[in-house]
């Protein structure tokens, strides 16, 4: 059985809203062990909708939307899924009183458009939102399943999390899902697809996902070893470019490096103007950065500085501001701290590689 998602609602087809349901319900579902067939995003129109939702529906299949079930005049979703399936919409008392019981507590007048919300299809069964007005839907129709959920994300996910993904677990068995998440930095997308090629992946399902300066490989497969010796042999191939078998970030890998061998870092930056200190900012080792002009060597910009910032051991326990004026011991100890406190231990060829290569795609 296949599953497929639909968003709903013009201001995504628009490109007014990002489409934020699907990315997380596709995470989630993968993440409990589940394969999506499709994503799909469809405007308010009734009849756009009911094809789509009809045409799904031939083949057994689970289909989760978001969106449209609200009680404004373009939200068209029940009215879609009760054509699709041929059931005729019905009063539902508990979904009508609880809408009721809401509006209420809101000091609001119960409108016709309130009253709309409580008519589900025959045969549906309600998933309690607690969050708003607008009553999820799971319902069965022929071989497959509907599972209508809201589209504001803080009413989604709570009706996701508590009771549609255990509909889903009742009808299809999750498949026990071991994934790797590796990331290269310095290898063209091209090099790592060559090598895939050439390495046994038959029982894996891989993402190949290029990003500015690196590369991420996904992989998902029902064999960890196959995983396992997938990992060795890209070890094999790109050594220390590929960082991280965790999908963590360089300055995550980085910062556990030198934890690990007890060192600290620091930064002389030029070019990259105080990116690196950006990155490594609140991570432990990072001690502090220096920054000049791409075409002013460092021991320059502090002689022709008119102010200089000076580290706290010099100046009390604030990191303070001084003017050049009656400085030259603090701008003397700033040109040399590089090899006085900063670069005081040395740093392992694997983690000078990271440096190298971030500056590099820099």
């Amino acid at each position: 059985m296949e599953i497929f998602i639909v968003s709903i609602g013009n201001e995504i087809l628009e490109g007014s809203i990002l489409d934020t349901n699907s990315n997380y319900l596709a995470r989630r579902l993968k993440e409990e062990g589940f394969s999506v067939s499709g994503i799909f995003a469809v405007g308010d129109s009734l009849n756009e909708l009911e094809q789509l939702l009809s045409q799904l529906m031939r083949k057994e299949a689970i289909i989760i939307t978001t969106g449209g079930l609200g009680p404004t005049f373009d939200d068209k979703t029940t009215q879609a899924v009760s054509k699709a399936c041929k059931k005729r919409l019905k009063l539902n008392k508990s979904v009508y009183f609880d809408i009721l019981s809401k509006v209420k507590a809101k000091g609001v007048k119960l409108k016709t458009s309130h009253t709309r919300q409580a008519y589900l299809p025959e045969g549906a069964k309600i998933l309690p939102n607690h969050n708003g007005t607008a009553a999820g839907i799971f319902l069965k129709c022929n071989q497959s399943y509907f599972i209508c959920m809201p589209g504001v994300p803080s009413e989604m996910k709570p009706m996701f999390e508590n009771y549609a993904i255990k509909n889903i677990k009742e009808i299809i068995k999750p498949i026990k899902l071991y994934r790797c998440d590796f990331k290269l930095i310095g290898v063209p997308e091209s090099d790592a697809d060559e090598f895939l090629k050439r390495t046994n992946t038959q029982n894996i399902k891989i993402i190949l996902n290029a990003m500015e300066g690196e590369l991420a490989i996904r992989t998902l497969s029902e064999d960890k070893d196959i995983l396992e010796d997938l990992k060795k042999n890209l070890f094999e191939k790109f050594g220390y470019k590929l960082y991280s078998t965790k999908n963590q970030t360089i300055e995550d890998v980085l910062s556990e490096e030198l934890e690990k061998e007890d060192l600290t870092i620091a930064f002389l930056e030029s070019i990259t103007a105080g990116y690196l200190a950006l990155l490594m900012f609140d991570k432990a080792p990072f001690i502090g950065s220096f920054v000049s002009d791409a075409n002013i060597r460092i021991d320059d910009a502090f002689e022709k500085a008119d102010i200089v910032a000076c580290p706290c051991n010099l100046v009390g326990n604030e990191f303070d501001l001084h003017l050049r004026i009656n400085s030259d011991e603090i701008t003397q100890t700033l040109r040399y701290m590089g090899n006085i406190n900063f670069m005081r231990k040395s740093i392992s060829k694997r983690t000078l590689g990271f440096i190298y290569e971030t500056l590099k795609s820099s």
